[in-house]
Order: structure tokens, then sequence, then C-alpha cells
């Protein structure tokens, strides 16, 4: 007797768990759900899940970050305020720098501009544990537009990059690259305005005896620790120091507008502006036949930084210069 193929239909109820767990992962899948490895971000998911089902007001994922202040500073479960807001001020504007550097369109010296301040708000809600004071911060979940965005990834907001950095940075200093000057190259990346608040925060917990750990949780659940320590606060504090000053060679083009005995040489770049250059009396008696030419100049470009105010200076000296159009050099030219 020959048997039909025929469809079977079976019970969701008596589905055997292979069955199931596929069913649940083509379902994830589908959904385009990052996978869970944290319990608490599991736990965390299987609340907001069992609320979302009983049809009450689940708020949209934020970014969140543990600030958990511990060491010889704190003394049981308390803090001095005054120590507590200047280490959380340092924080917060740490972050908003460094949401402003990561932006296409940075700004060295003023304010910072109002969109970056709110993208990288991070607001307050304190809780106390035993030998640790943690502050729980949330972040605004407002993001920069138009030509001041940054290349940001899935559903990442500026200030999840922005910690993002500052993990990366308290990471190389618990590594203690500062000798390998990994660090310092990072730093330098981000410019004087970053330096000066991280100087801040660093100073404060090497003179406060107060440690910092670092609990930080995007809006799609990835989440990530780092510690910053007085130990690892001096390596930052040292990488700090290696950039307040740098000297390197550069070639510059542009025109010179400017040649006096009295007064500096001045340069008019496409690309940098207006720039004065340190010239020696001898090279000064032979700039006038590159006056008012394309030229391009090799000069030493001194770099200051102040991790008191934030602000970057440069300076210029004039090593050789020749004109575009013509390809001696002269010979008067001063050697670094």
């Amino acid at each position: 007797m020959r048997h039909h193929d025929v469809a079977i239909w079976r019970c969701p109820s008596v589905a055997t768990r292979d069955e199931r767990f596929e069913e649940l992962r083509r379902q994830v899948l589908a959904a385009d759900i990052e996978p869970v490895s944290d319990p608490e971000e599991l736990a965390r998911l299987s609340i907001r899940s069992l609320h979302e089902t009983l049809g009450e007001v689940v708020l949209p994922d934020r970014s969140e970050v543990d600030i958990r202040l511990h060491g010889p500073g704190v003394q049981g479960q308390e803090i001095p305020v005054r120590e507590a807001a200047a280490i959380l001020s340092a924080i917060q504007e740490t972050i908003a720098s460094l949401g402003q550097a990561l932006t296409s369109q940075q700004t060295v010296y003023g304010p910072l501009r109002g969109q970056i301040l709110r993208a990288t708000e991070l607001r307050l809600s304190p809780d106390v544990r035993p030998g640790s004071v943690i502050f729980h911060l949330i972040g605004t979940g407002e993001e920069v537009s138009g030509n001041e965005a940054v290349q940001l990834t899935g559903t990442e907001t500026l200030v999840d990059s922005a910690m993002r950095e500052l993990f990366t940075l308290v990471q190389h200093s618990e590594a203690g690259e500062l000798e390998t000057g990994t660090l310092a190259e990072e730093l330098r990346r981000f410019g004087p305005r970053v330096a000066k608040h991280l100087s801040e925060l660093v100073s404060q917990v090497v003179r406060d005896e107060i440690d910092v750990d670092f609990a930080w949780r995007s809006p799609r659940g990835q989440r990530r620790r780092a510690s910053l320590q007085r130990r690892s606060a001096k390596v930052i504090r040292n990488a700090i120091k290696l950039n307040e000053v740098d000297v390197r060679l550069v070639e510059l083009v542009g025109t010179l507008i400017t040649v006096s005995k009295i007064a500096k040489a001045e340069l008019q770049t496409e690309d940098q502006g207006r720039l004065r250059l340190s010239v020696d009396d001898q090279t000064t008696a032979g700039l006038g036949r590159y006056y008012n030419h394309r030229v391009t100049v090799l000069a030493e470009q001194t770099t200051r930084w102040s991790a008191t105010t934030g602000q970057e200076t440069r300076a210029f000296r004039l090593l050789d210069i020749r004109r575009i159009d013509d390809d001696s050099t002269d010979g008067g030219a001063a050697r670094g």
C-alpha cells in the first residue's frame, strides 16, 4: 500500500527543544537584535520586555554610565560635595570636548557649540553602596545634525562615541603606554581642550585619592568598563606634559606678503590663513626677491599646549625658502 506525502502540523506546545530554539533564533535574527552575553543586560531586557507585554509605557533606551568613586578619599559611604562635584564636572567637560573633537567642525578656542553640549549632556541619579559612592548618569539621547554630524555606527550617539574614546584613553594609561608614545599621540589627536579637562580630572583623582570606575552601556546594550586609578591618572598627566611642547619640521605653501627687518615675515596660506615667521638677520636681507611671490617654505613649527587654559599656540621659524616658479634656493636660509 502506497503512502502519500502529507504535511504534518505540530502544535507549538509540543515542539521539540531544538525546534523552539531555532524558531527563537530565527526571530532574533529577523529583528536585528545584537546577541546579549552580559547577565545584567539580559535581566534588564527581560524586565523591559515584560513591561511592554503588560502594555506599559517604556521609554527608548539611552546611553548610561555608572561612575563609582572609591579609595582612601571616600570614607565609608560619604564623599565631600566639592570633590564629587569637581570629578563629575571634569568628566562631563571631557566628554563634551571629545564630542566636539569628533565632529566635522572642530573648534580649538571659544565656547563649545550648543548642539554639542546638548548631545553630550549627562543627567545625574546617585546611588550609594557599601564602601563607595556611585553616580548613575544617563545621556539625553539628543544628536548633532547637518554638516557637524560625526560618522557613527548603528544607533551609537555622539555621547557614546565620546565615552568610547575616553575609555580607550583610560585603558592606554592602565597598560602603561606612556613609554611607547601611544597615549600621547592619542591625546594630541583630540587637541588641547580635551587635554585641559582630562588634566583637571586626573589631578583631582591624584590629589583627593579617589579612584574612578566607569561602567558604560550603549542604547543597544553594549557594555564596557574602565578604571581610572591614581597610578593610571599619573600616567595620563605625564602624557599631557609630553604634549605641552611639540617641535617638528613643516612645509608651508603661500604668498610672502610681508618682508621687514623689524617685524616677522608673513606668509598668506590657503589652509591656515596668515602665518608669521621668525627669520634671522642674514636670511631677512635676501627675502626681497620672494616678496609677493608664491613660495614654498621649510619651517620649524613649535606648538605649545596649555593644560590650564586649553589653548594652543604655534610659532614658526623659517629655515629655507624657494619660489614655486623658480627651483633656485636661497643659500642664506638658516638651517635648524
